[in-house]
């Protein structure tokens, strides 16, 4: 678990890096500042006495980006219409009010669900192993 823990930090803090990078806007570097949070406490869960309380640090952080960012994934379907109008660039989507932001709180959650899913399933096996 620890090991999950860090590779889904990199991806968000990626994710926060591309975005800034590329649309010189902070709001962006939202996903790397949790990333780096989920990172920081899968670092510290690779020590087998402080495995438990890491990890459920990390997951209380992945449940708070998640439910920040979930809603967002409804608006995947507008998102992917907005690429193909116009000049094709997200950011001057119409159909939101900050479409970059709708853009990577939806990438986010679709980072962050897949390990919320792997959590609960953790959880469960090192609670029937017991």
């Amino acid at each position: 678990m620890p090991r999950y823990t860090i590779i889904t930090g990199l991806f968000l803090i990626f994710l926060g890096a591309y975005g800034y990078l590329s649309y010189d806007s902070v709001t962006v570097l939202i996903p790397a500042f949790i990333g780096l949070l989920i990172m920081t406490f899968g670092i510290l869960a690779i020590n087998e006495k402080r495995r438990r309380m890491f990890i459920h640090l990390a997951i209380v952080i992945a449940v708070i980006g998640l439910s920040a960012s979930i809603k967002s994934v409804l608006s995947i379907p507008g998102l992917i219409e907005c690429s193909g109008i116009g000049d094709g660039t997200i950011k001057n989507c119409s159909l939101f009010l900050r479409p970059l932001a709708e853009l990577f709180k939806s990438l986010m959650a679709i980072i962050l669900l897949p390990y919320f899913f792997v959590s609960i399933a953790f959880f469960v096996k090192a609670r029937l192993s017991k």
